[in-house]
């Protein structure tokens, strides 16, 4: 818990940050490599593993298995997520780093979508109801954080975001992916006005 509380700060430090501030210490960026275990084909690959994974466990599972919850409260946390950091680019406009050498330009306006990064985020919100759901009696599962790690590393290595940018979006995913584990009923269940989904395997 001590955890997503200081993840939630700092997403609420970085967004707070005046719009031409530079943190030296936070705003660089990696060397672009485009091929090996960094590639933006290999991110591409985790993304829709971890996408596949999670939304299939769902319907497999339903809400009737702790492990079917966990599932649904990840989707949960993926779509708000997505929504979250999607509206913050287009209200940041921050280049990115392959667009901009300068750290310090944000508003830019036009297209620009580098704060914060989006699938770093996502694969915070994924893993975080699974790590909060198993860490007592499963301590492997500590391992799925692997996976924003990677993704922080990888985005840089494409010079898709800022060191700022990655950091952002781990907290942010990692606070929404803490709020949906709270959550006993789906927050997508909810919404279409269904409170339990029976898994596919149960169906037959």
């Amino acid at each position: 818990m001590n955890r997503t509380i200081a993840a939630l700060a700092l997403a609420l430090a970085a967004v707070a940050l005046p719009a031409h501030a530079q943190l030296a210490w936070l705003d660089r960026y990696d060397e672009r490599e485009d091929s090996g275990i960094f590639s933006r084909a290999n991110q591409k690959r985790i993304d829709n593993v971890a996408i596949a994974g999670v939304v299939g466990l769902a319907l497999v599972e339903g809400t009737d298995t702790r492990l079917g919850r966990t599932a649904w409260q990840a989707l949960d946390a993926a779509l708000v997520t997505a929504a979250a950091t999607e509206s913050m680019k287009r209200a940041f406009t921050r280049p990115r780093p392959a667009e901009e050498p300068d750290a310090g330009v944000w508003f830019a306006g036009g297209r620009h979508r580098s704060f914060p990064s989006g699938e770093v985020a996502m694969m915070a919100a994924f893993t975080t109801p699974f790590i909060i759901a198993y860490k007592d009696e499963k301590p492997a599962v500590w391992a799925l954080a692997a996976l924003p790690v990677y993704m922080a590393k990888a985005r840089m290595a494409s010079q898709g975001h800022w060191l700022s940018d990655v950091l952002a979006g781990g907290a942010i995913g990692a606070g929404v992916g803490y709020l949906a584990a709270r959550r006993d009923v789906p927050l997508v269940l909810a919404v279409t006005g269904r409170t339990a989904f029976v898994g596919l395997r149960y169906r037959f």
